[in-house]
């Protein structure tokens, strides 16, 4: 490859310099950076804070050949180990020739008891194109930064670039983060923008976009940098790791039933206090066509049964805040459930209307031009998250007071009397006042109708008879019959159809699904009935035309 090397493209001097935590924090870390392809080798050396050249430790780094799409490269890591806890070390990294400006990190100590972490998410950027300068992200860390100068360590919630398969916004994200990912350690998760790429990645000319189904650049640049204890084959997408008396694991977004019998098992095996996760996709989203839980696998059992604490989120660029929830019940104290947390956009790159759903306490939809970022401050009896914008306002605060099991502020979860309806976890208050699903002989029926009406389907009311036009699927049921027309062709029903609240024709929940390939769930505790659907299609009627 003969490589046209952009002003940011790889040279003998170290760029690219990460730290991160890769092993025990007590006596280990990891630092990785990148050389053009002149250099070979090298070494970090490190050294104790008010240590001489003679108390400097020297650790070879172990080196890979990168070809990206506009560059040929040689990746470094070096993996400092036998340290003391609780110690600054400083270090540069490079070769005899070339080496780093001096930059530190701290290990962790002993027994760590408070401390306190950053949380970002979102924060890809693509200004300029062929520059990308991460403008936003970075003043956001300065400021969350000068706020919280003893910061353990910054967790990303994925979408870290914006298509991580072109080397060209990687560039753009360590100059932007220059400074910052050398001397705090930074755990990246992965999002689909890092599955993306563009096959013509030119200014003014981005063509043949694909994703894949494996973040083929991110795993290759970081697998040295993070735990490599993941499910076979994702294991840089998928690793868990210990901090004071946290367990985080972190979920990729590909291969979600490896992913989740995974995910259990590692949840499983942690005795740690706390146990705090990171899945890019919400598995109860904000985005009013957002797709949920019910198609991710087992990831939402894993959640469950590991008795995760906190699952952070990201993808949607607002905020959102769930009730403790489990098998998709919603309830009032931590130990109850798994709190869901959307974290809003940390790149000033708002770009939808989305809503709060039935599952959320607390929403901010943050189409305001600003940025976002929590901070997670860590105790052995409580935990607090503190979400906040970039011009100092508040968004939200969580207290989880785990000896007491309360959440602060306090909150009541929905509990309803009669079966309320719900799709992708709008309710269906206005539409459907005074009409509810029903178990008959323990089956669920639905009036699917005022459903679909609800979403914006075509529906055609007749006597007895109702049409339904949703994604591409035109059904037609009659009331007392047991079997319908889908597309034309003959569907024979579970039950028959009836008519039920207000006259409305009601068909079987397990029907329903199977004649417009939906998933569905009812939280008994809340008496919801909820549907979702694999795409984020919308099905809005058409308005015809005038001729």
């Amino acid at each position: 490859m003969n490589c046209q090397k952009t002003h940011r493209g790889s040279s003998p001097e170290p760029d690219h310099i990460l730290l991160s935590i890769c092993g025990n924090a007590r006596t280990t870390l990891a630092v990785s950076w990148r050389t053009d392809c002149s250099v070979t080798g090298g070494w970090i050396e490190v050294r104790p804070e008010g240590g001489t050249s003679a108390d400097s430790l020297r650790f070879d780094a172990s080196t890979r050949f990168f070809r990206s799409d506009i560059d040929e490269s040689h990746l470094h890591t070096a993996k400092p180990c036998g340290l003391m806890p609780d110690t600054r070390y400083f270090y540069t990294v490079g070769d005899d020739v070339h080496r780093s400006p001096e930059y530190s990190f701290r290990t962790e100590p002993e027994q760590l008891t408070h401390y306190s972490f950053l949380i970002i998410a979102d924060e890809q950027n693509t200004e300029p194109f062929d520059a990308p300068e991460y403008r936003p992200v970075r003043n956001l860390l300065d400021l969350a930064l000068e706020r919280c100068p003893d910061a353990r360590f910054i967790l990303t919630l994925g979408d870290n670039v914006d298509n991580g398969e072109n080397e060209l916004q990687w560039n753009g994200f360590f100059h932007g983060l220059d400074g910052i990912t050398q001397n705090i350690p930074v755990m990246l998760a992965t999002g689909n923008h890092e599955n993306r790429g563009f096959r013509v990645y030119e200014e003014g000319r981005q063509e043949g976009k694909y994703y894949l189904d494996h973040a083929d650049a991110f795993d290759f640049q970081f697998r040295e940098a993070y735990p490599q204890n993941g499910p076979e084959g994702f294991e840089t997408e998928n690793f868990s790791f210990d901090y004071g008396d946290v367990h985080f694991v972190i979920l990729g977004v590909n291969a979600y039933e490896e992913t989740g019998t995974w995910a259990k098992n590692d949840l499983l095996n942690s005795g740690k206090t706390w146990k705090l996760g990171v899945f890019h996709y919400p598995v109860f989203p904000v985005m009013p066509e957002g797709v949920g839980g019910m198609f991710y696998g087992t990831i939402p059992d894993a959640l469950d049964d590991g008795k995760v604490d906190i699952l952070f989120a990201g993808h949607e660029h607002s905020f959102a805040r769930s009730y403790p929830i489990r098998n998709y019940e919603m309830f009032d104290r931590p130990s109850e459930g798994t709190i869901h947390y959307i974290l809003g956009n940390s790149g000033d790159n708002g770009f939808s209307s989305n809503a709060g759903k039935v599952w959320h306490y607390n929403f901010y939809p943050q189409e305001e031009r600003n940025s976002m970022y929590a901070q997670v401050d860590v105790t052995p009896t409580k935990l607090t998250v503190t979400a906040y914008l970039d011009d100092g306002r508040t968004a939200d605060r969580l207290v989880i007071d785990k000896t007491a099991d309360i959440i602060d502020p306090p909150l009541v979860a929905p509990m309803y009397f009669d079966t309320h309806l719900a799709y992708k976890g709008n309710l269906l208050e206005l539409v459907a006042r005074g009409v509810y699903a029903h178990s008959v002989d323990g089956r669920m029926f639905v009036p699917f109708a005022v459903i679909a009406q609800s979403i914006g389907a075509e529906v055609i009311k007749e006597p007895g008879r109702v049409t339904v036009d949703l994604y591409g699927t035109r059904a037609v049921f009659d009331e007392g019959k047991r079997e319908a027309s889908r597309n034309g062709e003959v569907f024979t029903l579970s039950a028959p159809v009836f008519a039920g609240d207000k006259g409305e024709l009601y068909i079987a929940a397990d029907d329903a699904a199977a004649v417009w390939q939906l998933r569905w769930r009812y939280a008994a505790r809340n008496n919801i009935i909820d549907f979702d659907y694999i795409e984020e299609d919308i099905p809005r009627s058409p308005q015809p035309p005038l001729s």
